[in-house]
C-alpha cells in the first residue's frame, strides 16, 4: 500500500496541529499562571550594607520602613558595601525581597507555548490547503 506525498503531508500537518495547539496552549497557560502566582512586586533601589559579620541588602518600602535581608544572591556576590542594587518586594510582605526580575517568571514556558501555538496554527492552515490539492 503506497502512501502518496500529499497524504503523508496531511497526516503530519494534523499531528503537528494537534500537538502544537494542545501542548502549546497548556504550556502558555502554565507560564501565565506561574507569573500570576508570584504576585505583584514593587521595584526599588536598595543598598548593600554590613550588619556585623554579614552583608545585607537594605531598602525602604512604600511606607518608609527600612527592611533588610541577607545579600547572598548571585546578583549581589560581587558588590561591596555602599553599592546600589535593584530589588523587588511585595507590598503585603515587604521584609522579603528578590534581586532578579519577576517578569522573567514563567517566560520560558510562555515562549515555548507561543512557538508551539504558532506551529499548530501554521500546520492547521497547511492541512486545510492540502485538502484542496
Amino acid at each position: 500500500m503506497a502512501v502518496h506525498a500529499l497524504d503523508f503531508a496531511g497526516i503530519i500537518s494534523e499531528i503537528l496541529t494537534l500537538v502544537g495547539l494542545i501542548i502549546g496552549a497548556v504550556l502558555y497557560i502554565i507560564g501565565l499562571s506561574v507569573r500570576g502566582i508570584s504576585g505583584r512586586w514593587t521595584r526599588t533601589t536598595a543598598v548593600i550594607a554590613a550588619s556585623g559579620p554579614a552583608t545585607v541588602i537594605r531598602w525602604f518600602d512604600n511606607d518608609g520602613d527600612v527592611h533588610e535581608c541577607p545579600a547572598d544572591t548571585h546578583e549581589t556576590q560581587n558588590l561591596v558595601e555602599g553599592d546600589d542594587v535593584r530589588v523587588w518586594f511585595r507590598n503585603r510582605r515587604p521584609e522579603k525581597c528578590r534581586t532578579h526580575d519577576p517578569d522573567l517568571d514563567g517566560k520560558g514556558l510562555r515562549l515555548i507555548g507561543l512557538v508551539l501555538l504558532g506551529i499548530g496554527v501554521l500546520a492547521g492552515i497547511a492541512g486545510i490547503v492540502l485538502m484542496f490539492l
